[in-house]
């Protein structure tokens, strides 16, 4: 009878099986040291990234913001020079009115019934003083204050409000005459603000 000893293959057998668990578990433990590796490679460029668009972006804000403050400041500059150029025009508008206002003070009063002692235009004012031979020269006279027409639009009255702001009887050389003053408010045109005509709908 022939026997066999058999321990020495199952015992190296047994040897092979644990070293190929063993370098299984280092392939494997290799592998997932790749794939960290390779993940912490991947994230770190993707913060560099994430990193340097945000530089990038706070920079673009930083430049949008000043851009928005030349703007704003541009737009003010440009809302005190249209308002300049307002005022100038209206002083050249201006300018030409009292002349305007005596010319036509000259039509509207009534010939050989009254007389003006005293013409004062200060703003929008205009306060007159004379005598007239009666009550009625007074009041035509007040009408044709009331009707006299602006320089640069003949329908429209200069002054809007013509106030008697007295009436008293005077004797001159003997003639009870009537001394009065009046008053004329002069018609304001609203001022427009520029910054609001960009608002209006």
């Amino acid at each position: 009878m022939i026997r066999i000893n058999l321990l020495p293959f199952r015992a190296a057998r047994k040897k092979e099986n644990i070293r190929k668990q063993v370098s299984v578990f280092f392939l494997c433990l290799m592998l997932v040291i790749i794939v960290l590796v390779w993940v912490h490679f991947y994230l770190g460029s993707k913060q560099t990234r994430l990193t340097a668009n945000v530089t990038d972006t706070k920079k673009e804000l930083a430049l949008y913001k000043q851009k928005n403050e030349e703007i704003k400041e541009i737009r003010k500059k440009l809302q005190d020079l249209e308002m300049r150029q307002n005022v100038i025009k209206d002083l050249e508008r201006q300018r030409f009115l009292p002349v305007h206002i005596l010319e036509e003070l000259t039509g509207e009063i009534v010939p050989e019934r009254m007389w003006l002692t005293s013409l004062i235009i200060s703003g929008n004012q205009m306060d007159v003083d004379g005598i007239a031979l009666d009550n009625n020269t007074v009041a035509k006279f007040i009408t044709n204050l009331e009707g006299m027409p602006k320089l640069n639009d003949q329908k429209s009255p200069i002054y809007e409000k013509v106030r008697l702001n007295k009436l008293q009887q005077e004797a001159i050389r003997n003639i009870n005459m009537k001394k009065f003053e009046i008053t004329a408010i002069k018609v304001v045109q609203p001022v427009e603000d520029p910054g609001n005509k960009g608002k209006r709908k």
